[in-house]
């Protein structure tokens, strides 16, 4: 499987992601309504699991796979998608099989892993399931929800042979608040090959114990969720504060290297004005960055604002654009390049501004918070449209009070 197969992909032949309330996913990425329900952590096995069997036959067949959907999508809007950086990345990032049972036999060598949904964010984007934080905003905005997402009880986590285990990435929630986990299947891993890959929201370190254990580790990736420069990214990661976020960005990247420290962050409608500034950041202080358009609620997506409004948003990310053609540094700039462009046609696509307007202005109200004055460019061009916009009782008052 050297080549891209037309659907294929490495991961169900090696991989599983094991979410906080014990589901199991041949994928982070694969689309939970196609997974049947018994396919969880009281299984013994669940890389064995026929629903799991059934995408591996797949795979090796090149057919479809329903689930695998946000891939296929991916790839016919800008030509990538996880698939192919599996395929196409010139070092083997995840530390799949190298020999001759890569992509061919199965093994299960990699997993991602949520212990809980114990977070101490509650960021704009998320949600109770993946933030304790979020379950009282939850209610209030009327999000449906269970109260779970603890698996820490969950004997597979004891019992499981890691032995084969060659990659780990943890996720939250947020991990450093589950470090003791961390700790107990770490120990149970052959660390000297094993590639361990954590995401943080940058607001804790890791104790002395689990950095000693990550020390021994072949290698260790830190990924920070970080999504504005500034006291912004409070607003929009609630829970975190500028200053730690920053510091401890830099502590990583001087325990960890700044080639396996990287900077994540996610444009919503919220910053696509201004989702350069952390771009610039970046570039400058010399740290890795990616960058992805928010999956979700739908209706903080930049497509959302008024056809007036994304059409000066265009603009602007049109000059970034050009400027970066006109330097030398399209090389180092090429994932921000990237980003502008599919910024740009997500701005071309139908949106809904009251769908829009509604859920932030109740979210605002719950939250006794407002960004406006951290983006006071992108709310005065949308403040023309609040009174010919349906909005929800009480809400237009709200806004004119602003």
């Amino acid at each position: 499987m050297s080549s891209l197969p037309k659907y294929g992909c490495l991961l169900p032949m090696h991989h599983m992601a094991i979410r906080p309330d014990g589901q199991v996913l041949p994928c982070c990425y694969f689309r939970h309504e196609y997974v049947p329900k018994d396919l969880n952590l009281s299984l013994q096995n669940p890389f064995d699991h026929p629903f799991m069997k059934q995408n591996r036959q797949s795979v090796l067949l090149d057919e479809m796979i329903p689930g695998c959907s946000k891939c296929y999508e991916d790839e016919k809007t800008s030509g990538q998608s996880m698939r192919t950086e599996i395929f196409n990345s010139p070092y083997n990032f995840l530390n799949l099989p190298t020999d001759d049972s890569r992509g061919k036999i199965p093994k299960l060598t990699n997993i991602d892993i949520t212990f809980s949904n114990v977070c101490n964010n509650k960021c704009r984007m998320c949600g109770p399931e993946l933030s304790t934080q979020w379950y009282s905003d939850a209610k209030k905005m009327g999000y449906p929800f269970e109260k779970r997402g603890i698996i820490a009880e969950n004997k597979w986590i004891e019992d499981a042979d890691v032995s084969d285990l060659t990659f780990i990435k943890f996720l939250g929630g947020e991990p450093f608040m589950e470090q003791d986990k961390m700790i107990t299947l770490l120990r149970k891993c052959n660390r000297e090959k094993l590639v361990v890959h954590i995401t943080t929201n940058g607001t804790l370190l890791p104790n002395e114990t689990l950095h000693q254990l990550l020390q021994e580790c072949e290698i260790v990736y830190m990924t920070l969720s970080i999504d504005q420069f500034g006291e912004f990214n409070d607003l929009l990661r609630k829970g975190s504060h500028w200053e730690t976020t920053m510091k401890n960005m830099f502590a990583m990247k001087e325990h960890y290297g700044k080639d396996k420290t990287t900077v994540h962050s996610v444009t919503s409608i919220y910053n696509v004005n201004l989702c350069n500034q952390l771009i610039d950041f970046c570039f400058t202080e010399k740290f890795n960055q990616k960058n992805c358009i928010v999956d979700g609620p739908n209706w903080m997506m930049p497509r959302n604002l008024p056809e007036a409004v994304k059409q000066k948003c265009i603009d602007i990310l049109s000059k970034h654009l050009s400027k970066i053609n006109k330097t030398k540094l399209r090389l180092h700039y090429s994932d921000a390049k990237f980003h502008y462009e599919l910024l740009i046609k997500e701005l071309e696509q139908e949106g809904d501004f009251g769908m829009f307007l509604r859920n932030d202005t109740r979210m605002n109200i719950i939250r006794n918070e407002h960004w406006k004055e951290y983006n006071p460019w992108l709310f005065n061009e949308i403040q023309p449209y609040f009174e010919d916009t349906q909005l929800e009782t009480g809400q237009l008052e709200y806004l004119r009070n602003l």
